[in-house]
């Protein structure tokens, strides 16, 4: 796993703004290069477009079941995530967390997953980095100076998103627990939209079905405090 994700400068990011939602989704100051992680984007994140829904259903529509509609089965959810732009942000975490992309890759039914993909929006929105602390830490270790302590961090918030099965019944009886080990459930609320507890996450929509699983873009995060 890369321990450095390159440097993702707000005060160079002018060219790549008009392509993409604005780099500074972080919000306040940039920290310097020495003492933090920031997300990598590529060109190929650049020229991303919206692409379609993999056999799926349009954002905030759902089939009766989970499960159903399935898309391509040629195709799995690393094949698919870059090419939705409302969260590439969160998509752009996955790339060095060996045990998630691996994962997306694989192809055995064992690995089928469902990714929550917190929108842009979402994560524009986070109190604190990914890779930073948790408050009260108290490891004597500060993640802002040692890069192996701020990838594990990053790590822990990407697999908090990996809930590894698919189709994912709803109910509290079907909790289970994600990548990272905290344990989520969904169910059906009154207007029709899946909600993800505890936590009370929005589902906004699915936006991929594909062979080993399925891609839901949310309207917050996992609890990573």
């Amino acid at each position: 796993m890369h321990r450095t994700i390159l440097l993702c400068s707000l005060f160079s990011s002018i060219s790549l703004a008009a392509a993409l939602s604005p780099l500074n989704f972080w919000g306040g100051n940039t920290p310097s290069p020495s003492n933090t992680l920031v997300i990598h984007l590529n060109q190929d994140q650049t020229a991303m477009n919206p692409g379609p829904v993999q056999g799926g259903a349009e954002p905030g529509q759902f089939g009766d079941n989970v499960g159903d509609n399935v898309g391509d089965n040629t195709l799995s959810i690393s094949d698919i995530l870059p090419q939705t732009r409302k969260i590439n942000i969160f998509a752009s975490l996955t790339r060095d967390i060996s045990t998630v992309t691996s994962r997306l890759e694989s192809t055995k039914p064992e690995d089928n997953t469902t990714l929550l993909a917190p929108l842009n929006a979402a994560m524009q929105a986070l109190p604190r980095k990914p890779w930073e602390d948790r408050p009260g830490d108290d490891s004597g270790v500060d993640a802002g100076r040692d890069e192996d302590k701020a990838a594990r961090n990053l790590q822990r918030f990407v697999e908090e998103h990996v809930v590894p099965v698919s189709p994912w019944e709803q109910g509290k009886a079907n909790k289970i627990k994600t990548l990272g080990g905290q344990e989520l459930w969904w169910e059906e609320n009154d207007e029709g939209d899946r909600v993800i507890n505890p936590g009370n996450l929005i589902v906004d929509g699915v936006v991929g079905r594909v062979g080993n699983g399925e891609i839901w873009a949310v309207k917050g995060v996992v609890n990573y405090a």
